[in-house]
């Protein structure tokens, strides 16, 4: 009967010491796990700061852009007043 309860006694150490281990195992990968979810976390931060920037680069160039059209418009429109009035016919010279 004292082998019987030896036996079951050092079965449920083996039940407990095997339980730990497990706890322990999950909680120290969890531990992993928790900690690459801030680093992807903070990744993510970076990248849409990153991208933001970008945004607001590409902006500003399409303002550029905008700018310089409305420039060469208004060199387009000058040079073609320029032409007419050289072109325009003279009417007092040909009489």
């Amino acid at each position: 009967m004292i082998k019987w309860t030896i036996e079951s006694m050092i079965a449920a150490a083996a039940v407990v010491i095997t339980t730990a281990g497990g706890v322990y195992t999950t909680v120290y990968h969890g531990g992993q796990v928790n900690q690459q979810i801030v680093e992807l976390q903070a990744k993510s931060a970076q990248t849409e700061t990153h991208v933001a920037k970008h945004d607001d680069q590409l902006a500003t160039i399409q303002q550029q852009n905008a700018a310089m059209k409305q420039s060469l418009d208004d060199i387009k429109d000058t040079v073609h007043d320029i032409q007419f009035q050289v072109r325009k016919p003279k009417h007092g010279d040909n009489e």
